[in-house]
Parts: structure tokens; sequence; C-alpha cells
């Protein structure tokens, strides 16, 4: 039997759509629908379809060598500007990739942490797209770090590694950043202050990463990194196309990409998949339809 090919759609969470009509027609394809479950985050969601040899997810790496070509022989980390809100009891993470800094505001940053990461024996770079890279030698101890994608809304001190040494670095960093004049200057502009930094993506660069997709529709930078990096060896075996719709909230767009025949996949960043082939309308046995709740 042929292998059809299959449109894979990445979504934000189910929840982001809830109390969204889905009409009628919709409504039928729903309830004929197979579901499976996977791991949730973004993180997950990209690496089931997204596979590295050795097996690391090394984000810092693969975007310093989209950017610059020079992530070999090295372990590199991402580190993000990020917006805490304090809070009774701690800090909560409220802004990540969404602060808009501009050339001054990278300048200002790089020029007063370059000096506390290279007391570290860490070398402290600015990055294309508003963050910037931590490199070391390839043997270098590092803690896990939480992705980034993972941490809007959470807790901070929830998510700092154990390690004594990044703490009191993150420590450093987030203590020289609220008091340095910039952050006065993004005040008066009416953005959001970039108060800390958040190290993740630790690795050094994969030897292959391979992926099925044929076509690859994406905005996001994490998505055209893996896509460009991928072994152009293995271009002949992919047939599947993938359409990521992370950062719509209206069901009726993402509806309006499905296709009207034809196998699909939808892959929702909780974990839950759902599946549809065009053999699955004779499901009529099939009675309740899978929910955004």
């Amino acid at each position: 039997m042929a292998i059809r090919p299959l449109q894979v759609f990445l979504l934000p969470e189910r929840r982001r759509f809830a109390g969204q009509s889905t009409g009628k027609l919709w409504r039928k394809r729903f309830a004929r629908m197979v579901e499976s479950q996977s791991m949730a985050g973004e993180t997950a969601q990209l690496q089931r379809h997204f596979q590295c040899l050795p097996r690391q997810w090394a984000m810092a790496a693969l975007c310093r060598q989209a950017e610059c070509g020079d992530a070999g022989g090295r372990l590199w980390l991402r580190a993000d500007p990020i917006h805490l809100q304090v809070e009774m009891r701690g800090a909560r993470v409220m802004a990540w990739d969404t602060l808009q800094l501009s050339r001054d505001d990278s300048e200002a940053i790089l020029t007063a942490l370059r000096p506390v990461f290279g007391d570290a024996g860490y070398a402290f770079t600015a990055g294309a797209e508003g963050f910037f890279y931590i490199s070391m030698p390839p043997a270098s101890p590092l803690p896990d770090f939480t992705p980034a994608p993972e941490i809007l809304g959470a807790d901070l001190y929830a998510n700092l590694p154990s390690d004594r040494k990044w703490t009191a670095l993150f420590n450093e960093c987030q203590v020289i950043l609220h008091n340095h004049p910039f952050n006065l200057d993004r005040q008066r502009r009416g953005l959001a202050t970039v108060n800390g930094l958040w190290f993740w993506g630790q690795g050094v660069l994969p030897q292959t990463l391979k992926h099925p997709f044929r076509h690859i529709e994406s905005i996001a930078h994490d998505v055209r990194v893996l896509a460009a990096f991928a072994d152009p060896g293995s271009a002949s075996e992919r047939m599947n196309t993938l359409i990521d719709c992370r950062h719509i909230r209206d069901w009726s767009q993402v509806q309006s990409c499905l296709p009207a025949t034809g196998s699909f996949q939808l892959d929702f960043s909780d974990g839950h998949i759902w599946h549809w082939q065009p053999g699955y309308r004779w499901h009529f046995w099939r009675r309740s339809g899978f929910g955004f709740d």
C-alpha cells in the first residue's frame, strides 16, 4: 500500500481555543478522529518531528550555527532576556520573546554582562535575534535548564537549577539589569523592562538532524533553524508538510488551513494529537468529538 503524504499542524494548547465554534462539518470530523497522547510542552512537540543525533536538544548550538556557522567544537547556551514580575513569595516570568530589544538595548546588555561571564570563564556574545550566546569548552559541566518556551507564566524559583554557580550568575545578571539606565529609557517608551536572562538550550552541535517534511511553513525562529540544519541527504525520503500555527488563537484561522481531503494531524502543545484520514469518515460508531477544554 502506498504511503500518503501527511499534513502536520503545530498548534498551541487546546485551551487557547476554548469556547470557539468549529462548525457542523468539523464537529462531524472531530467525532470520527483518532486521538493519541504524548508529552506536553513546545520542546516535546518539536522533538516529535525533528530528531537530533546525538539525542540532545541543543537549540543554542543550532541557532548559533544557523546565524554564524561557527558552533562546532564548543558547548553553547542561550541567554534570553526576560521580564520578571516580583510577587509576595517569589517572582514570575511574564515576558520572554516579545520584549522588542533595540540594537542599543542589546549593546547595553552585552557591555554590562560580558565581564560577569568572562570572570566565570565563559564567552558572552550577542545574537541577531535579540538573545545572547554563552560558549565554553565541550566538556564543561552544566545543569539541566528549563527550555525558555516552557517558562512563560511560571514561578521563577521553581525552574532555576540547583547549581549554585549558575544561580549566582542568574542573580548577578538580575541585579545589574534591574539597575541599568537602559531600562529607564524602556520605561519611558512604554516597554517592559529587561530584568533577567534565562539560560537554556545547552549542548554541542548535533551531528545530524532529520525530519520527514518536504515543505515547512513557519514564522518561528526555532522551526526555521531546525529546517535549515536538517540533513540534505534525506530530502528524497520526505513527503509530508509541516505548518506551524502555534501563534494562532482564532480557531477559524486554523480551520481555514485544514485540507478538505487528504490526511492530516493536529499536534497540540499540551500533548494531545488528533489524527484524520479520509477513511475515518466511515467511523459512524463514534459519537463524541474531542473538545478544547
